[in-house]
């Protein structure tokens, strides 16, 4: 069973040593986790967004959302900084309203997580760029 973004995250947070983490990363990997941890460590992926737009939390059962990051985490391109795949004619104003529809639609800790990787703010002990490279040296190459 694939868990959510956030349950690894939290594993993460409770996890004794650097060795821990990167097991708990390496057995939990998927393309949204793959996602999240590029979009937010990369150098070169910039995104349109200093601040997240308001929107409303989305008060859903853990494990009970209407989608998950695992799902959005192919929209993410559509609020990257020149990105090619984009259409030029789509305006910030239509990127903040897709945003919005995205983290309504994901449980609370989900749509956090959403937004600090569009931020690149996730802070999760044990989860940095170095550890992120060690367990998935690849991650970066394309």
């Amino acid at each position: 069973m694939i868990k959510n973004i956030h349950e690894v995250f939290e594993e993460l947070e409770k996890a004794a040593t650097k060795e821990d983490a990167k097991a708990i990363l390496f057995y939990n990997m998927t393309p949204g986790m793959r996602g999240v941890l590029r979009a937010n460590f990369h150098p070169g992926i910039k995104f349109v967004f200093d601040e997240i737009p308001a929107y409303r939390e989305n008060d859903a059962p853990l494990g009970l959302g209407d989608t998950s990051i695992h799902k959005e985490i192919n929209r993410i391109y559509i609020f990257e900084e020149n990105n090619p795949r984009v259409d030029p004619n789509l305006t910030l104003e239509r990127k903040k309203q897709v945003l919005v529809q995205i983290l309504e639609a994901l449980e609370a800790k989900e749509a956090k997580i959403f937004a600090d990787t569009l931020l690149k703010r996730i802070k999760v002990k044990h989860l940095t760029k170095k550890i992120v490279e060690e367990v998935f040296p690849d991650i970066f190459s394309y």
